[in-house]
């Protein structure tokens, strides 16, 4: 072999190399094992957004537990934290994965740590330690009364104010059979569904006028301060009222609590959001 076909080879494995290595990166965006969840729209937006990411199999396990650096670490690219300040636990090395999320977390004011000195970065995080995050960068009020509608209140201890607070404004709920199972670990899925819910908010609104007849009326409310140019949910276009200010549908087959995509067009720029249809009484 002379020279000049060492280089051709060279190049071509290179060229190889290259391509291989890009393959993973396409399995991630679409997630091999999210069909038919229940949360795949929102885990499929946040996946295209970057917010997360899967596993180098293409899987995105949703059902697995989080831990509390992981979940650190979605909070703060949902919520787009990025100030860090110095930390001193016991348990976090400086050249750990997730010591930048430690630091920006007790930077933001959610993340305090424990009497002794820990943070517990790998343990897994319940759902009552979640809803309790989720209150303080949300900055809700607590509301205890809340948690009485819950089978299983006497579960829940130091947290009833907190988990009374995110299931009043509708970002965790509980579960079909009237419990909220404050000492559930909180999975991949639950996590990013209850953190969507927060940022969807931040920017639109989706609320119904549900009768015996279904949902007959539907208004988008898009709180960004800039009119969209155009509005569609479920592909379908919404109005525009100029009296209320508000994109306005009807005949959309929706219930109150389904999950919603609004693609909004926006300075030449299209960009979407799932929203969960709230009952207009609520507002």
């Amino acid at each position: 072999m002379n020279y000049k076909e060492l280089i051709r080879l060279i190049c071509f494995m290179l060229v190889i190399v290259i391509f291989t290595s890009m393959m993973p990166l396409q399995a991630y965006a679409s997630a091999s094992d999210i069909a038919g969840y229940w949360a795949e729209d929102v885990i499929t937006q946040w996946i295209e957004k970057g917010l997360v990411s899967g596993y180098s199999d293409g899987t995105f396990r949703p059902q697995n537990y989080i831990t509390r650096a992981e979940f650190m670490s979605l909070v703060n690219n949902a919520l787009k934290f990025t100030e860090e300040t110095e930390i001193d636990y016991i348990d976090v090395s400086g050249d750990s994965w997730y010591a930048k999320a430690v630091k920006i977390a007790k930077a933001a004011g959610y993340i305090n740590g424990y009497q002794d000195g820990t943070v517990r970065p790998d343990a897994p995080i319940t759902r009552e330690e979640a809803a309790t995050i989720i209150t303080k960068i949300t900055n809700l009020s607590l509301n205890e009364k809340a948690i009485e509608g819950f089978k299983d209140k006497d579960q829940i201890k130091w947290s009833k104010g907190y988990i009374g607070a995110v299931t009043t404004a509708k970002y965790m709920v509980g579960f079909p059979d009237g419990t909220f199972k404050p000492l559930n670990n909180i999975t991949r899925g639950e996590a990013i569904y209850a953190l969507n819910n927060i940022i969807s908010k931040e920017e639109v609104k989706l609320i119904a006028k549900q009768d015996f007849f279904g949902i007959t009326y539907i208004q988008v409310v898009w709180n960004k301060g800039v009119k969209p140019l155009s509005v569609k949910a479920n592909g379908k276009d919404l109005t525009y009222d100029e009296k209320e200010g508000k994109w306005k549908g009807t005949s959309l087959e929706l219930n109150i609590g389904d999950t919603v995509e609004i693609a909004v067009l926006e300075n030449g720029a299209e960009s979407k959001a799932t929203v969960v249809v709230e009952d207009i009484l609520d507002n």
